[in-house]
């Protein structure tokens, strides 16, 4: 890949190829939507905010890691938000970060495999790809992904939170400087 970007087709959006180089991820410009059903009936909404990471690009492959801020996750509802953060599900306490990584995957791609880890239990899963842009610098990254929490240790989805979590997720990274 050059310095040169050239449009190309990701998905149904078109975008802008980023060029090679590292990318750090914005915390304040990035962020995690999540959904999951409450008792088979309800849809739980809620966020978890994004604390860093790093992107890297070349040779048309990508590779990068992040980590999501468990110890923040927020429903609007407190006494549900400190369940979440309790020893049952993500206990924070112990492993305040998520951890999220992608390894030598094609640039373009509309899905691509990606590695999550929650409580030091890790889960392959698709990253789903909605929309890349690339413009002054700045890489940004739209995306969902459907997260089968039953391979991580925490309550089993038996009339509490669905097996399956929908997570939305929005990056945006700035270019270091070559050198």
């Amino acid at each position: 890949m050059t310095d040169s970007h050239t449009a190309e087709s990701i998905g149904s959006e078109t975008a802008t190829t980023p060029p090679d180089g590292f990318y750090d991820v914005d915390p304040e410009g990035s962020r995690l939507q999540f959904r999951a059903k409450a008792f088979t009936v309800a849809w739980v909404r809620g966020t978890m905010p994004v604390a860093g990471g790093t992107i890297r690009i070349a040779n048309g492959r990508v590779t990068g890691d992040g980590e999501l801020a468990a110890d923040q996750v927020s429903t609007g509802l407190g006494p549900r938000d400190w369940h979440l953060r309790s020893s049952h599900y993500l206990h924070t306490a112990k492993d305040p970060r998520i951890r999220v990584s992608v390894d030598n995957a094609p640039v373009g791609a509309t899905s691509i495999p990606c590695t999550v880890v929650v409580r030091g239990a890790s889960c392959a899963t698709p990253f789903e790809v909605g929309t890349v842009e690339y413009a002054g610098d700045v890489l940004r990254v739209d995306g969902c992904l459907v997260l089968d929490r039953t391979p991580f240790p925490m309550l089993p989805p038996v009339g509490g939170v669905s097996r399956l979590v929908h997570l939305d997720l929005s990056i945006r990274a700035t270019r270091r400087p070559a050198g």
